[in-house]
């Protein structure tokens, strides 16, 4: 009735072969002893059998058990089938004795193995199995109901119905449980899970086909041999049930396995995201240290700068000093009064490249401010116009400024502005030959206003045209280049333009036949006055410096040079003056001599400049602490002058200086009349300037007071 079935999916390898690969000693002790027994089994039945009362009914019958064998429903998840040749079987027991079935089950045995496999050894065990359970089942009726072919006759109804029950239920245990035994082997698991999961279902099979072979056997009886045609629609029906459940089994394993499969596929997905937002806060975690180290290496950029700013502008700061003052005399020798000119004008070359390379940092790091107010263009392009003409002159070209009568304003920071149009000049009269021209235009649209810068210089080739203003970009790096310069202006040019809000953009027709700046700015909607601008043209003039004669100014600073430039210019105006090289020293005679002035440097041993204002601020006034200071130091970045002016200093200035600039400054720190400037740099080439009450110095930064 059950008979193991090998398929080719499963490699073509049988019930030996599976199990002698997971259990090899327990297999072929297993199998080999049920294949003896049920050929044992076999051969004493067919001894025992009355081989003269089977007639052709028998073989009529052994036709139907060979037919039904075929007709078999696949066991899911294990290579055996159910046949439905049980009914026939138990039907041989109750027509012809346990004998006849032993041997009809070893034929349904061989019939059913012969469609799936030609392996003798899996012919021999299907066949020793089936045949094993029918001699069992067949024994266990004679023994406790009597002789199989009576009990059909037998007149006592509870015997014949307890003998239907114990046929179905010893068939289909003895069956069930020596398959379950090979098949745990295979599947890998224990022998009571596989019996219960894949065959107490087919226990069903068992009852109806011994009901319905208790049933054709007393038709039989009644009407003769040929009423077991009447187990076909039976047998149809029990085919189509096995099928149709089968069918719904395998629907719901395929519910189930695509449950499952949704359910890896959530698991994975979860599994994913887990690993998903792991990899997210390990990348946050590298973010934020590669954030860090960025940070740690920008400080270290503008710390280095910062230094680097202060080891160049210390020794300038003599070197320039002194050649200012040298200018201011006049030697009978011409030489030694161009040579003075020469070292000054170098000086403060140096000095504008230090500026630039400070600017450029300033724009990288975002740290570019603009101290932003309503300003008159013209204005300021005059005075920019003013502090450049000389050099122009000198090469004897032809600078004209062109605008119109009425004022507009723009909101932007006239020192800034002033930076610009200063750039775009110097530009203009560096790379215009003698007896060149320079043509400077302002106008006015509804919403802009245009300043051009023309001039009939070396031009630009139509190659380097685009990058004209990106940073450290030449028209000639070569070393035969006829111009200096790191090739920075332009670019802070069209950075601080942007600021503003402005466009900047160079035309050129080609190299010597110069070059045309336009910068467009946004105006304000609202027309003002002159006067009541930021800056006018009147203000843009040098102020006349008042005498400090009768002023006690105290000089700290740990550079000898320093302290010899900056003494020697201020007494000259009639000061008295004192120096001294560190902060100690200098509270001393603060405390002493009680000085009008003090004029300190930030960076010094020991004690910087910083602390030493932050002691003189915690005096009380009547021993110092309100005696007006000023910074002149070398650290000249917008950081270093917060920090100054936050301090306690009135006043930072950012060396090199010239003579007449500090002792400008210092007349106005004298007077009482002031307040911080939050304005930003200027350029170092700018001369001395005032507007709206604040001061700016060439130098590159600002000693800035109202």
């Amino acid at each position: 009735m059950y008979a193991t079935r090998m398929t080719l999916d499963e490699l073509n390898q049988d019930s030996f072969s599976r199990i002698d690969k997971t259990h090899p000693q327990f297999a072929r002790l297993y199998m080999w002893a049920v294949v003896v027994a049920g050929w044992m089994m076999i051969l004493f039945s067919a001894t025992r059998l009355p081989w003269r009362q089977l007639d052709f009914k028998f073989l009529v019958l052994a036709g139907m058990v060979a037919i039904s064998s075929q007709a078999a429903v696949k066991i899911p998840r294990v290579s055996g089938r159910v046949t439905l040749g049980d009914t026939f079987l138990f039907l041989t027991i109750l027509v012809y004795g346990g004998e006849a079935a032993v041997l009809m089950s070893a034929l349904e045995g061989i019939c059913a193995t012969l469609q799936i496999s030609r392996k003798p050894r899996t012919i021999l065990l299907n066949a020793a199995v089936l045949a094993i359970s029918t001699f069992l089942t067949s024994t266990v009726l004679r023994v406790f109901f009597g002789s199989p072919t009576e009990i059909v006759t037998s007149a006592n109804s509870a015997n014949f119905l307890g003998a239907i029950c114990a046929m179905a239920l010893v068939q289909y245990f003895t069956n069930t449980s020596l398959i379950a035994v090979e098949k745990s082997y295979k599947i890998k698991e224990s022998v009571w899970q596989t019996w219960k999961k894949y065959y107490l279902w087919t226990s069903i099979t068992c009852f109806a086909g011994a009901s319905a072979a208790g049933i054709i056997a007393h038709l039989i009886q009644v009407f003769g041999f040929y009423a077991v045609l009447a187990t076909v629609p039976i047998v149809v029906i029990i085919y189509f049930t096995y099928d149709i459940y089968l069918k719904n089994l395998h629907a719901s394993e395929a519910q189930a396995g695509l449950a499952q499969r949704h359910v890896e596929e959530l698991s994975r997905y979860v599994a994913d995201l887990r690993r998903s937002e792991e990899q997210r806060e390990q990348l946050l975690l590298r973010e934020q240290n590669a954030r860090a180290e960025a940070e740690a290496a920008n400080r270290m950029k503008d710390e280095f700068l910062a230094t680097l700013s202060h080891e160049l502008r210390t020794p300038l700061t003599a070197l320039y000093g002194w050649a200012c003052l040298l200018t201011e005399t006049t030697f009978a020798d011409d030489l030694a009064n161009k040579a003075a000119k020469a070292i000054e004008r170098n000086a403060r070359i140096q000095t504008q490249l230090i500026d630039d390379l400070l600017d450029v940092s300033r724009i990288i790091s975002g740290k570019l401010h603009l101290d932003v107010r309503p300003i008159d263009v013209s204005s300021v392009t005059e005075a920019a116009i003013s502090v450049v003409r000389p050099a122009a002159d000198a090469k004897s070209i032809q600078l004209t400024y062109n605008h119109p009568k009425s004022v507009r304003a723009i909101s932007g920071d006239s020192a800034r502005l002033q930076q610009v149009i200063w750039n775009l000049l110097s530009n203009a009269v560096k790379f215009t030959p003698e007896g060149g021209r320079i043509e400077v235009s302002l106008n006015y649209n509804d919403s802009h206003a245009q300043l051009t810068v023309a001039d009939t210089g070396k031009g630009i080739s139509p190659d380097f045209l685009p990058h004209v203003f990106d940073r450290f970009r030449q028209a000639d790096s070569s070393t035969t280049r006829g111009f200096g310069g790191l090739g920075l202006g332009l670019a802070i040019v069209r950075h601080l333009i942007e600021l503003h809000g402005g466009t900047v953009n160079a035309k050129s027709l080609g190299v010597d036949l110069g070059a045309t700046f336009t910068a467009s700015f946004p105006l304000i909607a609202t027309k003002v006055e002159s006067p009541s601008m930021s800056h006018s043209s009147s203000e843009y003039t040098c102020v006349d410096l008042s005498p400090l004669a009768g002023l006690r100014v105290l000089v700290v600073d740990d550079e000898p040079d320093a302290r010899d430039l900056i003494s020697h210019c201020i007494t000259r105006t009639g000061a008295e003056v004192k120096t001294c090289g560190s902060a100690h020293e200098a509270l001393e005679l603060l405390e002493q001599w009680r000085p009008n002035l003090l004029l300190s440097d930030i960076g010094m041993p020991g004690e910087d400049g910083y602390s030493l204002i932050n002691k003189v601020r915690a005096l009380p006034p009547e021993r110092g602490g309100r005696t007006p200071a000023a910074a002149l130091t070398a650290y000249v970045r917008e950081e270093d002058r917060e920090r100054a002016l936050a301090a306690g200093y009135q006043v930072h200035i950012a060396k090199p200086i010239s003579s007449h600039q500090l002792v400008s400054t210092l007349t106005q720190l004298a007077s009482n009349d002031y307040e911080v400037s939050s304005s930003p740099v200027l350029p170092s080439s700018l001369g001395v300037t005032e507007g709206a009450g604040y001061r700016n110095y060439p130098n590159g930064n600002n000693g800035i007071i109202r």
